[in-house]
């Protein structure tokens, strides 16, 4: 039976937010020109079941499993396989800022984790953070070593930085990129810096917009949060929301607020 599916209460996932202990902070210094924050993970010794992470319009470079991953971009939620217990390190980029990294369309890497391959040089790197214990020190020769990368990498694109801060804020109206570009040229230079296009990152980041409004512990109307995060209404918002998390948004807002 499919996660859409499942009905019992007991099987539901859990969004990865409120899986474990989640916590985050902005980037600084040279990381911050390639990544907009770092952020760390331990995940639970028990797991109570799945563990749904929600699409949010971004890429991040993390390590787990003894290696360097890079996450892309995913349309709805997934549902990794994740070991109970481990503290995975993440460097989420900006928006925009993983292509000048990867060199590699993001429409290439939707729903996928790619091995460090896509970077062939960063087994020295592995190999340093595998043989540090500490995960704090290890997040920190991370950091120092990204923002090395970063220092060298080219400037991202500003225009597609600008795309996302504004789809991010629900307007998308007289964007100069949008009419510098033209509709085809944007679409494709979104899939190519995001996974997808303008109206798929819009409906992500409505998303991401509803998860803040439901983290607020007044937010028991539903009906005016869909207005908020800019659904049509109540009905949209559950329709939309249950496809790209498998959640329905009296779920959500049940585990944010637990």
């Amino acid at each position: 039976m499919s996660a859409a599916a499942k009905t019992d209460k007991t099987d539901m996932p859990v969004l990865a937010m409120c899986a474990g202990t989640y916590r985050e902070q902005s980037a600084t210094g040279r990381l911050a020109r390639l990544f907009r924050c770092v952020w760390s993970h331990r995940l639970p010794e028990h797991p109570a079941g799945g563990t749904a992470v929600v699409p949010d319009g971004c890429s991040d470079l993390i390590w787990t499993g003894g290696r360097l991953m890079v996450i892309g971009p995913d349309r709805i939620a997934a549902f990794p396989a994740l070991p109970a217990g481990e503290t995975v390190l993440g460097l989420r980029f900006r928006p925009g800022a993983a292509l000048r990294w990867l060199d590699i369309p993001l429409s290439e890497l939707v729903g996928r984790s790619v091995p460090r391959d896509v970077r062939g040089d960063v087994g020295a790197i592995e190999e340093q953070l595998a043989d540090e214990a500490d995960a704090g020190r290890r997040l920190a020769r991370l950091c120092a070593w990204a923002g090395g990368e970063a220092a060298a990498a080219i400037d991202p694109q500003g225009d597609m930085e600008a795309l996302f801060n504004r789809l991010s804020g629900g307007t998308l109206h007289d964007f100069s990129a949008g009419a510098a570009l033209g509709e085809r040229t944007l679409r494709r230079r979104s899939r190519d810096h995001f996974g997808y296009g303008p109206k798929t990152l819009e409906r992500v980041l409505r998303l991401q917009r509803l998860l803040g409004l439901l983290q607020k512990p007044a937010s028991d109307n539903l009906a005016i949060l869909a207005y908020e995060a800019g659904y049509a209404d109540q009905a949209h918002m559950s329709r939309d929301v249950k496809e790209l998390t498998t959640l329905t948004p009296q779920d959500i807002r049940r585990q944010l607020l637990a």
